[in-house]
């Protein structure tokens, strides 16, 4: 599992991202609109997706509900993947929507990390689809 120092979160409403929240201790909180310019004062915010861990190949912070571009393998082509929480075993990973019958890869395996950030590219999300987050059944 990636060593967290600090939590970070997308925050919407609805659709619309609103901003980040970075968590640096249980009394020290950041918030952005840009995730880039860092400042006490909170933002408006319905839901929030909590950040991986992990970054993609363009140093973007990949959150759960991206839609993502990924490969298995370095040298393979890019497949298409949803970032999921799977609550059984408590694991994000990405379920695999190149096909309707994709496996669930968790980012981590016993420790491993299953992919780098050359293999990953966010290029979407899940909120704006809503007709993907209806075939998979998922909900906020």
């Amino acid at each position: 599992m990636p060593e967290k120092h600090e939590l970070r979160y997308r925050l919407r409403q609805g659709n619309d991202i609103k901003g980040y929240l970075r968590k640096i201790s249980k009394t020290m909180s950041f918030y952005s609109p840009d995730s880039f310019w860092w400042s006490g004062k909170k933002i408006e915010y319905k839901e929030v997706d909590e950040w991986t861990g992990l970054k993609d190949k363009n140093a973007k912070h990949i959150y759960e509900w991206d839609i993502i571009k990924f490969k298995l393998d370095p040298d393979s082509e890019y497949l298409n993947g949803v970032v999921l929480w799977e609550a059984q075993r408590k694991v994000f990973g990405i379920k695999d929507i190149s096909t309707d019958d994709g496996p669930f890869i968790p980012f981590y395996v016993e420790g491993l990390k299953m992919f780098n950030e050359s293999q990953l590219q966010v290029f979407s999300y899940l909120f704006l689809n809503p007709e993907l987050k209806e075939k998979l059944g998922v909900t906020e």
